[in-house]
């Protein structure tokens, strides 16, 4: 199914777009809007910003708001924004079954983390996106909406997002950089990292030592395989305190740990605040 377009974007509307299970979703933005600890909707958005100013808080980094900005959610990231009166926009929402049918070969399947949420474009960049969207924006307006004409809209638009991330940025050859081991690792963390805390467990997964594992992490990434987990978890953390209304008990459940004692000591270790401070 496909979201006929809304009349305007505001942000009671929200919550709606959390629970949509529609492939495509448009919305045009206009006006200031704030909001803090929103937990983006299981899918991807793409936010294009003809003015704007303001800021825009992504898993706990925030950035400048401007004019001609392409700003890129990831499914369930957490998000605040305080965007300034005059704001002019754009937004689609594609889910993330879309996303894997269809995105495989871009960025965004094959990236772990969103390495590149703010991307700032020249005002031609931007109008020739503009363009896309609003041509995207009148197909969903119809009476009768052609399915396959909104998939191939949404993917010119993705697909012309995903090259000029390429062009201004290093994130495309993220994977190829990077040894396959180490690619591996990363994706069996974010699959795993729930349950599996230690890096013996991967590495046996992996078929290499713990050590080597350790090693190829501390090349290729800077920081040691361990901290792979660690990052993961408390930013799964994170996630869950601000944006969900799991309790303290469930979340520590959730992401495998044995008690909330045991929970809180390892949070306070890694972050140096206890879970109790954000919810």
């Amino acid at each position: 199914m496909v979201k006929q377009i809304l009349p305007k974007f505001i942000s009671k509307d929200l919550e709606k777009e959390a629970e949509i299970k529609q492939e495509i979703s448009y919305y045009p933005i206009k006006g200031c809007s704030k909001i803090e600890n929103f937990r983006s909707p299981n899918a991807y958005v793409f936010i294009l910003f003809e003015k704007c100013s303001g800021t825009h808080t992504i898993d706990f980094i925030t950035y400048e708001e401007e004019n001609y900005q392409l700003h890129i959610s990831y499914p369930e990231q957490i998000h605040s924004w305080d965007t300034m009166d005059g704001a002019l926009g754009h937004k689609i929402i594609v889910s993330r079954k879309f996303a894997e049918k269809y995105l495989i070969e871009t960025i965004f399947l094959k990236s772990i983390v969103n390495k590149n949420p703010v991307i700032k474009l020249t005002q031609y960049e931007c109008i020739c996106l503009v363009q896309d969207f609003v041509k995207l924006a009148s197909e969903l307006a119809q009476p009768e909406v052609e399915l396959e004409i909104v998939k191939l809209r949404a993917l010119v638009i993705i697909m012309k997002i995903n090259n000029l991330i390429g062009e201004k940025s290093k994130e495309c050859s993220f994977n190829q950089k990077n040894h396959p081991s180490v690619r591996s690792y990363l994706l069996l963390v974010e699959s795993f990292f729930k349950k599996q805390h230690t890096v013996a467990w991967y590495a046996k997964r992996l078929g290499i030592e713990p050590n080597y594992l350790n090693i190829l992490c501390r090349k290729n990434l800077q920081i040691s395989a361990k901290d792979v987990i660690h990052q993961r978890l408390i930013l799964e953390v994170k996630r869950l305190l601000l944006g969900s209304d799991l309790s303290i008990k469930e979340i520590s459940y959730l992401l495998g740990f044995s008690g909330t004692t045991f929970f809180s000591s390892y949070i306070k270790k890694h972050t140096g605040f206890s879970p109790k401070d954000l919810k």
